[in-house]
């Protein structure tokens, strides 16, 4: 909502008009031709990242419409069609970015792919959507973890991280 692709100045201020009724402040950024791939990460002993997917928009790019509005907006394709050496560097970079920011529990990293392999850091998610739909949860099932053994997996983290907090002090008395 309130995000537009701009191709000419003719269509700036209309753009800005638009996202400004959405917020008060924006974010403007340049294109970035390319795929874009997605890929899960789950906290535990060992930080784990799964297979990268890609989201294959039908609509210009992937907006609001394509993603929850228009039930062909966007093909998911799982695992992404990828070389092995792009999926390991893009699972890499995941559980790079999710420990520079100190994640825990879970996140979705998103890249963009350009056409001469170069790999982008688009965003991430750290809460990233949970439906039996939604990519976090369908990275994983293609990576080994079905939905049910990832919802217990990250309870089981939740009371990990639990007991470790329950540790520490609260007051100065």
């Amino acid at each position: 909502m309130g995000i537009s692709k701009v191709h000419n100045r003719d269509e700036y201020l209309p753009a800005l008009m638009d996202a400004f009724e959405y917020d008060t402040k924006l974010l403007i950024e340049e294109f970035i031709p390319g795929r874009e791939l997605e890929c899960s990460v789950l906290d535990g002993s060992e930080i784990k990242a799964s297979v990268p997917g890609e989201v294959k928009p039908s609509h210009e790019f992937y907006s609001y419409e394509a993603k929850y509005i228009d039930d062909k907006g966007a093909e998911l394709i799982i695992p992404a069609d990828v070389s092995a050496e792009i999926a390991a560097r893009v699972q890499e970079l995941a559980i790079a970015v999710f420990k520079t920011i100190c994640c825990e529990g879970l996140a979705r990293v998103d890249f963009f792919l350009k056409e001469d392999g170069t790999i982008l850091v688009n965003e991430i998610n750290t809460m990233p959507g949970f439906t039996r739909i939604s990519m976090y949860p369908k990275l994983w099932e293609q990576s080994g973890i079905s939905y049910s053994a990832l919802i217990d997996r990250l309870i089981g983290l939740a009371l990990e991280r639990f007991e470790k907090e329950k540790r520490l002090k609260t007051s100065r008395s």
